[in-house]
């Protein structure tokens, strides 16, 4: 069993209490689940505990963006439960993220349960090939997430940012201020924002100033 606890840093009881919970999961899903906990007001470095190995992150570890754009959303963010995800060498997993607030509903961290159904996902397609009669099924599978599972957080950052240039569909060069505000407003939505340093690495991206950001995000704020 691969456990990893970081004692050192100082976080808050509630989280210090979830540690028993998380290896308890890990303890009781077995070899084939990983559990983490997150502690989020240090999001660059926030894995203080990792039971397992299905994505190879460490303690201090960022938080991936699922999280980090769930915790873009201060008032108490939704627990993101059972959600298909896939590894990038094709492994399939089902993950649940669950926030943990204290007494005033501001969120402290997660807890980050992965489990690796890949067997049960290829004996269900082979129940099903075999059980098939040539009837098309109309039902279509869930959406898969692509979570970005990094080892710091300049790749979350990265990820982030490349896929809000996809949305635009134009290379940066040609890029007229209505396109940028878009991205802009896709990295928003996505909190890359709440990463320490991200206006200026955006900034240096789009070839413009750190307060062109800011007033863009001002200009998306008020609808303008």
């Amino acid at each position: 069993m691969r456990l990893q606890i970081d004692n050192k840093r100082e976080v808050h009881p509630y989280l210090n209490n979830m540690k028993s919970v998380a290896e308890g999961i890990f303890k009781f899903l077995g070899q084939e689940a990983e559990v983490l906990i997150h502690d989020l007001s240090q999001p660059e470095s926030s894995i203080i505990f990792i039971a397992g190995e299905l994505t190879d992150r460490e303690l201090g570890g960022p938080i991936t963006d699922v999280g980090l754009k769930r915790l873009r959303d201060k008032n108490n963010p939704d627990d993101v439960l059972n959600y298909k995800n896939q590894l990038e060498d094709g492994r399939i997993l089902k993950s649940s993220t669950m926030f943990v607030t204290d007494d005033d509903g501001q969120v402290l961290g997660c807890l980050c349960v992965n489990y690796n159904i890949t067997n049960f996902y290829m004996a269900e397609n082979v129940i099903k090939n075999f059980c098939n009669f040539n009837q098309r099924s109309s039902k279509k599978d869930t959406e898969t997430k692509h979570e970005i599972f990094a080892e710091n957080i300049n790749d979350v950052m990265t990820k982030i940012m490349n896929d809000a240039i996809k949305q635009v569909k134009k290379p940066i060069l040609y890029m007229e201020k209505e396109d940028k505000i878009e991205i802009i407003k896709y990295l928003d939505q996505r909190g890359a924002f709440m990463i320490k340093g991200a206006v200026d690495q955006v900034a240096d991206k789009l070839n413009v100033s750190r307060y062109t950001i800011y007033n863009y995000l001002k200009e998306i704020d008020t609808g303008e």
